[in-house]
């Protein structure tokens, strides 16, 4: 077994130089129809669910400590209120996102009419 492991380095360090090999080509940029409308809106949306995480997990934390404050029935696992938790911030996300695509669809509809 040890052979074979050794086999197997060996090989991926003689290869390496050939793998990291540059391959030369010219950046292209992007066409304007390139992509579909929906893709660039998915893609928002993605942005703005992932980056409002940063906002929302902290804030789902103060409000399920409130919420465990004030006497409400919070899992006696460390695992489920970790899940809760991320349960309430992806939620809360997950809002954020649907209202900037509302807002978007709205303002998009008015600004072709």
């Amino acid at each position: 077994m040890r052979r074979f492991i050794a086999l197997i380095l060996s090989i991926l360090i003689l290869l390496s130089p050939v793998m990291g090999d540059r391959i030369e080509y010219e950046y292209e940029p992007y066409e304007e129809d390139e992509f579909p409308i929906w893709s660039m809106e998915l893609r928002r949306a993605e942005s703005i669910f992932f980056g409002s995480l940063v906002l929302t997990f902290p804030v789902a934390v103060g409000i399920y400590s409130l919420a465990s404050y004030l006497g409400m029935p919070t899992p006696g696992e460390d695992y489920q209120r970790v899940l809760q938790q991320a349960l309430i911030a992806g939620s809360l996300s997950l809002v954020i996102a649907g209202t900037d695509w509302i807002i978007g669809r709205v303002t998009g509809d008015q600004a072709s009419q």
